[in-house]
This record gives structure tokens, C-alpha cells and sequence, in this order.
């Protein structure tokens, strides 16, 4: 560490340079402000901050110090945005890869790896597993029926009437809704429907906008103000409460999301013959124990167990995975992993099926963006963004890719559990190396 260095990490330790000034100091002072250097001069401020926190707590932090992700840019020449706040350093997770599975979609029409980031033991195998019976049954059908991303700002009207009024006008009147929905400079953001919801004076508006290839959480919150403003202007008796209620739903389990969708949805399906059950599987897998299996465990099991949109195997740990390779917002795991799986046993085999109404994800923005995320993405196809908010081919094609890891899990682990204790004896193998 040189002199500059030294005095800048003194000046850091000693509260005279905040944190959220570290980057900037020393991209200044030590690298003169030459662009060429920013991404060593955010590597520098991680690592001032992480040798802090050691000599704060006497705890050895090499390898979070010594890990390094360059997810930082300059924009206008000046201002930095590291990525996040306080960065020391970058966490790791190993990777495996599944595949290559056959998928006949709408946007996918051919055979592709699905990359999976996790520490869980069996989980990559399960997928493989999965996908080698959907291979021998000549592939999965996947298709995307919803795209747009929401927002649900929150108004107060001075009475009951008056919020009655402005929920049926904003349904019916088509001239006010285009006046609002030029409020959205985004080119990449488009209203494209608004949804109200009375509750006594409250009346949440459930806005829905087109995001391109991105996953648009902040172009629509942007939105959502800007038109909120515009609605509040011709109202001053109105106030506004908060610009997200939870009716958006954002980063939670929630009933409206399945039903009206949010992000992607998205359907597969396979039909499983009975030989391609008996040739993957273990003994007694055949159609109808896999449809007990299904109908018990993620109906019945989860119905009395209260769940909201859980009626699946385990279809979280697929979304983890591949949102975890993908630099995708892993807040998003729990809306994204909302998914009913449906087995229905057909003369010849199961018919295997799996919805997944609100999937939440990008091939450009955040974590998608850097490191071995944007590797990840290339690799399967999904590393550009289009033109234009309607140009975004690349995203569509993420969502059926994702769902396939979902379904290929799925359909495994059902038929694990359908061939009785073999998913406790292949995760005591598999995660400990013990035989059960």
C-alpha cells in the first residue's frame, strides 16, 4: 500500500473521509482521476475498508479481502457508482452446470446448459437427473403469457365517494390514462395498465409497465412518482401515503402476483412415457405414484399447511441456483419461486406440468452485468438487451431457460419421492458421503 494509500486509509479509519467518499478520494488523490483506473481504485477502497474492520475486531478477513469483483462504473466522467455500499470484498459460491436439455419454447428451440450456483449437494444432480428424462421424452414446451413489471403507489382521498369516483375514471377514461403514461421518459419503461383498489378513502394503484430486458424495479418506481405526481397535481385534495404499498407485491409471497402475474410467466410441460420412467427412476416410480406423490405433498400438504403460492417440490432451490449463476436479484427467489406443479397420469405416462406465474428477472442491470454472471449469461444465450422496450428476446428466453431448471428439479425429486426413502439416502450420500 503507497504513501497516498496509507494516508487516505488514516483519514478513512479517523471518520475525516467517509465511507461513501472512499472510492472517490481515492480515485482522485491516488489515480489522478484517470478512468482508465477506476475499477483498481474501487478495489483499493474495498480493501482500505475491509483491513479497517480487521484491525477494528482483530478478525482475518484474506480471502473476502483478497476476492475480487469488478461491478464497479464512472458516469459523466466523475461520479462513481461502486455497485454497492461499503464493499470489502465479494462473496463466492461454487457453480456446476446441468444439461445440455432440449427445449421447445417460444424463444428457446434447442438444446442449452443451465448454469446453477449453490452449496447444496444433489441439488445440480437432480437437475441432470430431470433433464435426462426430459431428453429421452423429446423435450420440454415452454412458453411466456405475461411480461410487465409493477408498482402499487398508495393515495388518500378526502372521502369515500371521491376514491370511488377516481377508481371507476381511471379504469374507463382513456384520454387521462395516456396523459399519464407520458409522464414515463424511460423509453425502456411503458405503462401499459393501471389497476385500482379501494379501501375506504385508500385506494391502491397497481401499476403495470413494460421493462424490455431488464427486470425494471427501478425505471417503474421512477414511473410510478413521476405519474403518481401527475394524478396528485389535478387532485389537491388528495394525498399520497407511499409511493410502493405492498400490493406491487415486490419480494414477497403474495396471491395477486399469481393471479395477475409479475415479470414473466411462464408454463412447461412434458409427457413422461412410462418406459422413460422405469429406464431414470428408481423402482416404483410409474405415473400414478408420481401423481400421488405430487397431489399429496403439494396440495394437501401445503393447503394444510397454510402456504400461499408453495405448491411445488422444491422449486426454490432451482431459482436460487439459477438466479445466483445469473446475477439476478436473489430478494427475488421468494416471489419468483411461486410455482404449482401438476402430474396427471395418462394412459403411457404422467403428464408433467409446472406454472410459474411471477418471475422476476433481467439480462441487463445489477448483478447481470459483471463477473461470472455475464459469463453465465453468454453461455446460455442471454448476454445482450435490445433496442427497444418491445426488443427483448434475450429476457423471454432467460424466463423458459430458468423454468426448465425449475421443471427438471421438479420432476426428479417428485419421483425421488415417489420411489419411496431415496431422497434422504441420495442427499446422506451425495452431502456426506455416507451410505444410508
Amino acid at each position: 500500500m503507497n504513501a497516498k494509500l496509507l494516508d487516505i486509509k488514516k483519514k478513512y479509519i479517523s471518520g475525516d473521509i467517509k465511507s461513501q467518499n472512499l472510492e472517490s478520494a481515492i480515485f482522485t488523490q491516488v489515480y489522478g482521476a484517470d478512468p482508465e483506473n477506476i475499477r483498481e481504485a474501487c478495489n483499493d477502497a474495498a480493501y482500505v475498508r475491509c483491513e479497517a474492520v480487521e484491525e477494528a475486531t482483530g478478525a482475518s478477513l484474506d480471502i473476502i479481502k483478497n476476492t475480487r469483483l469488478d461491478n464497479c462504473s464512472l458516469v459523466g466522467g466523475d461520479r462513481i457508482l461502486a455497485g454497492i455500499e461499503g464493499k470489502i470484498g465479494a462473496a463466492t459460491i461454487p457453480m456446476g452446470i446441468a444439461g445440455p436439455v432440449k427445449i421447445n419454447g417460444q424463444f428457446v428451440d434447442e438444446k442449452v446448459y443451465i448454469p446453477l450456483a449453490t452449496n447444496e449437494a444433489a441439488l445440480v444432480a437432480g437437475v441432470q437427473r430431470g433433464i435426462k428424462a426430459i431428453n429421452m421424452a423429446g423435450g420440454l414446451n415452454t412458453l411466456v403469457h405475461f411480461d410487465g413489471m409493477t408498482r402499487a403507489p398508495l393515495i388518500e382521498a378526502p372521502n369515500i365517494a371521491e376514491a370511488r369516483r377516481f377508481c371507476r375514471q381511471i379504469v374507463t377514461d382513456k384520454v387521462l390514462f395516456k396523459e399519464l403514461a407520458v409522464l414515463s421518459r424511460d423509453p425502456f419503461v411503458r405503462l401499459e395498465q393501471i389497476d385500482p383498489y379501494q379501501l375506504g378513502t385508500k385506494v391502491f394503484l397497481r401499476m403495470t409497465f413494460k421493462t424490455g430486458d431488464a427486470m425494471g424495479m427501478n425505471g417503474v418506481t421512477k414511473a410510478s412518482a413521476d405519474i403518481t405526481r401527475g394524478i396528485l397535481a389535478k387532485m389537491p385534495q388528495w394525498k399520497l401515503i407511499t409511493i410502493s404499498s405492498n400490493l406491487c407485491s415486490d419480494k414477497k409471497s403474495s396471491h395477486i402476483n399469481v393471479l395477475n402475474g409479475r415479470g414473466k410467466s411462464i408454463q412447461t410441460e412434458v409427457f413422461i412415457p412410462d418406459e422413460v420412467l422405469k429406464a431414470v427412476f428408481k423402482k416404483g416410480v410409474n405415473a400414478r405414484s408420481v401423481e400421488k406423490t405430487v397431489f399429496h405433498k403439494c396440495y394437501l400438504g401445503s393447503c394444510y399447511s397454510g402456504t400461499i403460492a408453495g405448491f411445488n417440490v422444491n422449486a426454490a432451490n432451482a431459482v436460487a441456483a439459477f438466479y445466483a449463476a445469473t446475477g439476478q436479484d436473489l430478494a427475488h427467489v421468494i416471489s419468483s419461486s411461486s410455482c404449482f406443479v401438476q402430474a396427471d397420469a395418462a394412459e403411457g405416462g404422467v403428464h408433467f406440468m409446472v406454472s410459474l406465474p411471477c418471475m422476476e428477472l433481467a439480462t441487463i442491470g445489477g448483478g447481470t452485468m459483471f463477473g461470472t454472471a455475464k459469463e453465465a449469461l453468454r453461455l446460455i444465450g442471454c448476454g445482450g438487451f435490445g433496442k427497444s422496450v418491445d426488443d427483448n428476446v434475450n429476457v423471454l428466453r432467460l424466463a423458459e431457460i430458468a423454468a426448465t431448471a425449475v421443471t427438471a428439479l421438479e420432476l426428479n425429486t417428485a419421483c425421488a419421492q415417489a420411489a419411496g426413502y431415496e431422497m434422504a439416502d441420495s442427499h446422506v450420500k451425495l452431502a456426506r458421503g455416507e451410505e444410508a
